[in-house]
């Protein structure tokens, strides 16, 4: 039986968290644990991804499963790639293009990463995960400083970044076809019960709001973004919102 006298507050652990860990926090500390999320801090990405993106439940594992299912803790990681930042922070950059697609280890396909050795000048690296050695191609090669490490590798995302974006080829891609861009389909709920609270009304005027802060290619004047919605009670409604209808 849990004994409530000692268990630790959520309130009193969010309000010291915020008093402690508010400001800087850099990825590459080690045996250091991100803030809370309820925290407002800035990341500095210093080869480690950013807690915004990836998040796990346990920071500190234990070596065999079987304590793992003692503590009753699960274990799982939080992915959000697509998360806001703070003004101070940065955007994850681009890595150069490459018409092969990104670097990668030939037998576990993992990502070029800051995680990787390179060996032999430059010439070859050795994976972070399966410890095989892969050769560097031609278009990717770069001599080696004294202390073994890239001379561009500040000079390349996928070298000093924990979060970084790598824009895909074809090869990524269904029958070699580009995607289209993503479409948001909002479900809307139209009982009496969300009518009589006023929740309809509200949804629908905030929809504009909503539409306005979704992300788009800042490189295009117009969006190709798609919309839709869908509301419902105890059946589907569709809706037709081509221009030339005079409603839908």
């Amino acid at each position: 039986k849990l004994d409530l006298d000692q268990m630790p507050s959520v309130v009193q652990e969010r309000q010291e968290d915020k008093k402690t860990r508010s400001g800087y926090f850099a990825t590459d500390v080690k045996g250091v644990v991100p803030p809370l999320v309820t925290t407002d801090f800035i990341v500095q990405d210093r080869g480690m991804c950013s807690p915004r993106f990836i998040r796990s439940s346990l920071y500190c594992l234990p070596n065999q499963p079987d304590v793992l299912k003692q503590t009753a803790i699960p274990f799982a990681i939080n992915i959000s790639p697509m998360a806001n930042i703070y003004e101070d922070e940065k955007e994850p950059p681009h890595c150069l293009y490459r018409e092969e697609g990104p670097l990668r280890c030939k037998r576990c396909k993992a990502y070029i990463c800051p995680f990787m050795t390179f060996m032999e000048g430059g010439r070859c690296f050795q994976c972070a995960f399966c410890k095989v050695v892969t050769e560097v191609p031609q278009d990717y090669f770069c001599f080696l400083d004294g202390m073994g490490e890239r001379t561009d590798k500040y000079h390349r995302p996928e070298l000093c970044l924990g979060s970084y974006e790598f824009i895909a080829t074809k090869d990524y891609c269904r029958n070699d076809v580009l995607p289209n861009p993503p479409a948001y389909i909002f479900m809307i709920e139209v009982s009496n019960a969300t009518f009589r609270n006023g929740l309809v009304p509200l949804l629908c005027e905030n929809m504009k709001s909503v539409l306005q802060t979704i992300k788009t290619d800042k490189r295009n004047d117009t969006s190709k973004l798609r919309v839709g919605f869908v509301t419902y009670n105890n059946v589907l409604h569709f809706y037709n919102m081509k221009k030339n209808l005079t409603q839908p």
